[in-house]
């Protein structure tokens, strides 16, 4: 395998510009340096830029190895200079905005509601990308200093011991509908379609469904759509009881 420094210069300044013919090389790059984060951001961009089937598992490996998961979020945010690779048209057959009322196969119910493609984050949706790692319980690859870990540990219980006799901070009162208030003003202002889609992903369909219903009642242009992509969710959780 052999690469030329300015290509490799060429795809850290504009990692946009990746495409197909990149992915061979960025893949052995990968394979020959595992534990190179630069690498798999690399590669994982290229995905994201062809509209490859293999983006969200690669997103998922990459955000282990990822030291600064700001600089992958702003990688993948970035606007695009160029448009996506159109060689992959299957990925748009299916369309959510049909309605369909009869009951189909678990199958086709996820084409419709577009489960597998690829994620899409905006540069507004920190809380979204942050959701969708916290639910795909993506842990940094950390390499262990059995030395320092044990400092760290005692660390810990001197800390514990020096600060047990401090009162503890008086709570304020629990109000169970102030709560439930402030509840859907958070999730409504945080909701996103993309949201609505890590939540798909990760198969907590009540939670997607509850996204969509927020969507509906934030975008009412669009309450039809939403509607749709309810109807299918409930038709999902039908089929997998």
């Amino acid at each position: 395998m052999v690469i030329q420094k300015e290509t490799y210069h060429q795809w850290l300044d504009q990692p946009s510009l990746l495409q197909q013919h990149d992915l061979k090389v960025l893949t052995e790059l990968m394979t020959a340096f595992p534990f190179c984060q630069t690498n798999h951001l690399l590669h994982t961009k290229c995905l994201q830029n062809i509209s490859s089937f293999h983006y969200n598992q690669s997103l998922k490996r990459t955000a282990a190895y990822a030291s600064d998961r700001h600089r992958l979020f702003h990688l993948l945010t970035e606007k695009a200079s160029i448009k996506k690779n159109k060689s992959k048209p299957t990925s748009k057959k299916t369309s959510p905005t049909k309605k369909d009322n009869s009951t189909g196969s678990e199958i086709d119910i996820k084409n419709q509601l577009s489960i597998g493609q690829p994620l899409g984050f905006q540069q507004q949706e920190k809380h979204s990308f942050n959701e969708w790692l916290k639910l795909s319980q993506v842990k940094p690859i950390q390499r262990i200093d059995t030395k320092k870990n044990l400092t760290q540990k005692v660390s810990l219980i001197e800390d514990f011991i020096a600060n047990r006799k401090r009162p503890s901070k008086k709570t304020a009162f629990f109000s169970a509908p102030q709560q439930a208030k402030e509840s859907q003003s958070f999730h409504f202002d945080i909701v996103t379609e993309t949201l609505a889609k890590v939540y798909l992903e990760q198969q907590h369909y009540e939670k997607a469904k509850q996204a969509y219903q927020q969507l509906s009642l934030k975008y009412p242009q669009k309450s039809s759509l939403f509607a749709t992509q309810i109807e299918l969710i409930e038709q999902l959780i039908k089929t997998n009881k």
